[in-house]
């Protein structure tokens, strides 16, 4: 026997499975240690792997029994001497180490799912509170392990951390660690009792038994399964290790065939996946069941995923290791930059169930589940007795799903707008506003361009008095000059017109020869007061232009009749300018322009509110 781990005082014989006390140098007989069940772990006695750039090798473990199925810790040593825990449960991987705390830990009574604790200064949720019991254990250990004592555990969760309670000891026990991807742990020597496939991904040989109920024959892919539901007559049968009970006989009146087969082999996410497991669950919300699927898929290597399908609608979803911190009544939170909204809260039950489980499900089995969106992510927490756990669900598009695993049929019709269902007019949207803005920027660049090749140049200012009198009053203004052709030629007037208007003739007389041009233009002003306020109408300015004036000299002739309101003169401003710049056309444009943006967005939008039209589907089961 040898000792690699220098804290480790027990060792497990590998032929004998005696148990061994290391006492100095000596060796003491503890007697003989119970044999492990089967499970589904690709690890074994000897592997080796980095976490964190340390290399270490599987020394240990000990394996554990609860409700929901088996787990192991394998005792690992690091090159420098210090040991460590690898949590291996249902394909989720958690590297751990013993710390000590200096707060007091609560009681395990009084702890329960979803409890917010602080320990040490860092806030964790609880996430699970098991009673679970010793099966056996393996190589060397640093303590005793004994088959069948209990062990109360509590699993809690932080954004980066995962924290379990041991209450086999007094003071208990705590272990600080993180969740790694199996592939992040770079493992080598597997079991090889793991068969490949020609793509070299592990896998685990399906063992077959009958139905003890009916005699249907039944298959188990994974080793981690507890449970499996007889398609043919609907009764859930418990596997523990070579042997079968009849849990639940016949108990299941509906049927449901699922569209994708059991025994169905695809490739998601650049993993071989099977699906080994149907359940339809429902929630009730004003006294309408709205169902949905789920089938889970199993990989020797990656542990368990689900296919979630909804009215046409499907999601591939993983368990979150590092769950989100949510207080009681919030609704919007932030996790990797995106922004959730709460979504959907509700009573989830089972209703049908096919398969194999990795925990003992039974119809009518419920918990409570809230949803939250960042298209095309779903996070969604699912509460139940003794468990809070959190899932990563990523909306899939029927095409790919078909695609991945080779369907010809054609997919469930998709319904409405789904929680998660990314926005297909978003993008368009984006299109359309950068077309409109490479559009708006050219006409602008033309705008400046043009106001700049024909620059506007004022030719005339004066004062006029406009004086009441006769009807044919008139006044003429100063001479100007045209040096080249004028495309256009603004006459401004700005008055002082008050409660008054003011009607102007204006002729534009070329000296020389006398050609003239003519306009007529009317300016009114009104204002006051009422009980509710100010109010005004019309202009003390406006505005008239003469087109393609040639060169030469020229005065104005302005003929003009002021109203009887009020019989006062009034004092103008004139200016004349040649070649001012035209805005109204480009104003025009950039209108007719932003009508696309507007109208994209408003589709964008519809979309978004057919989305939340559907939101908060579940609630109260009646």
């Amino acid at each position: 026997m040898v000792f690699r781990a220098a804290t480790s005082l027990y060792v497990v014989c590998e032929f004998c499975h005696s148990t061994l006390l290391r006492a100095g140098d000596d060796l003491q007989n503890l007697g003989r240690m119970a044999d492990l069940l089967a499970d589904a772990s690709p690890i074994q006695i000897g592997s080796e792997g980095t976490f964190r750039k340390r290399h270490f090798q599987v020394i240990g473990r000990i394996q554990l029994k609860y409700e929901s199925g088996l787990w192991n810790e394998w005792h690992i040593l690091f090159d420098e001497g210090s040991s460590a825990w690898l949590a291996d449960a249902a394909g989720e991987y958690i590297v751990s180490a013993r710390v000590k705390v200096s707060d007091p830990v609560p009681a395990f009574e009084t702890l329960a799912p979803a409890m917010a604790l602080t320990l040490d200064g860092r806030t964790f949720t609880v996430s699970d509170v098991q009673t679970a019991h010793c099966i056996s254990g393996q190589g060397e250990l640093p303590f005793r392990v004994a088959a069948g004592y209990p062990v109360n555990t509590a699993d809690l969760r932080s954004r980066d951390r995962f924290l379990t309670l041991d209450y086999s000891e007094t003071p208990p026990l705590a272990f600080v660690g993180q969740a790694v991807a199996f592939a992040d742990l770079h493992l080598q020597g597997l079991r090889e009792a793991h068969d490949r496939t020609a793509g070299g991904e592990a896998q685990v040989a399906a063992r077959a038994f009958s139905c003890p109920h009916c005699a249907a024959p039944l298959h188990i892919h994974s080793p981690a399964s507890v449970s499996v539901a007889c398609g043919s007559c609907g009764s859930i049968i418990g596997v523990d290790n070579e042997n079968v009970q009849l849990l639940v006989g016949a108990a299941q009146a509906l049927r449901e065939t699922p569209w994708l087969p059991l025994a169905s082999r695809g490739r998601l996410h650049g993993v071989d996946w099977e699906v080994i497991g149907f359940m339809r669950r429902s929630t009730r919300s004003q006294g309408v069941d709205y169902p949905w699927s789920e089938y889970l898929l199993f990989n020797a290597r990656q542990g368990f995923a689900w296919l979630v399908e909804y009215q046409g609608h499907w999601n591939f979803v993983r368990a979150l290791s590092n769950p989100p911190s949510v207080a009681p009544g919030q609704t919007e939170f932030a996790r990797d930059g995106q922004e959730f909204r709460h979504f959907n809260s509700g009573v989830a039950a089972v209703v049908y169930v096919v398969g194999e489980f990795y925990w003992r499900v039974a119809v009518g089995e419920r918990c409570t589940v809230d949803d939250y969106v960042s298209p095309p992510l779903m996070l969604s927490r699912e509460l139940s007795g003794n468990e809070v756990t959190w899932s990563q669900g990523e909306y899939l598009e029927p095409g790919d799903l078909c695609a991945a695993f080779q369907i010809k049929k054609r997919p469930p019709a998709r319904l409405g707008v789904y929680a998660n269902q990314p926005n297909p007019l978003i993008e368009r949207h984006l299109r359309v506003c950068r077309v409109f803005w490479k559009l708006a920027l050219a006409a602008t660049v033309l705008q400046l361009a043009f106001a700049f090749l024909f620059a506007s140049q004022v030719v005339l200012r004066q004062q006029l008095l406009f004086s009441p009198g006769d009807a044919e009053a008139a006044v003429r203004s100063q001479e100007f000059a045209l040096g080249s052709r004028a495309r256009t030629l603004l006459v401004r007037h700005d008055t002082d017109l008050s409660n008054n208007w003011l009607s102007l003739s204006t002729t534009l007389v070329e000296k020389n020869t006398g050609e003239a041009y003519q306009g007529v233009q009317e300016i009114s002003y009104y204002f006051g007061k009422t009980g509710t306020g100010s109010w005004y109408e019309g202009s003390a300015s406006g505005e008239m232009a003469f087109k393609a004036v040639p060169a030469g000299t020229y005065y104005l002739m302005i003929d003009y009749e002021i109203g009887n309101d009020r019989r006062v003169a009034v004092r103008d401003s004139l200016e004349l300018v040649r070649n001012p710049a035209a805005w109204s056309n480009f104003v025009l444009l950039l209108i007719f322009l932003a009508v696309f943006p507007l109208f994209s967005r408003s589709r964008r939008n519809a979309f978004e509110v057919q989305r939340w039209n559907e939101s908060d589907l579940g609630g109260e089961d009646d």
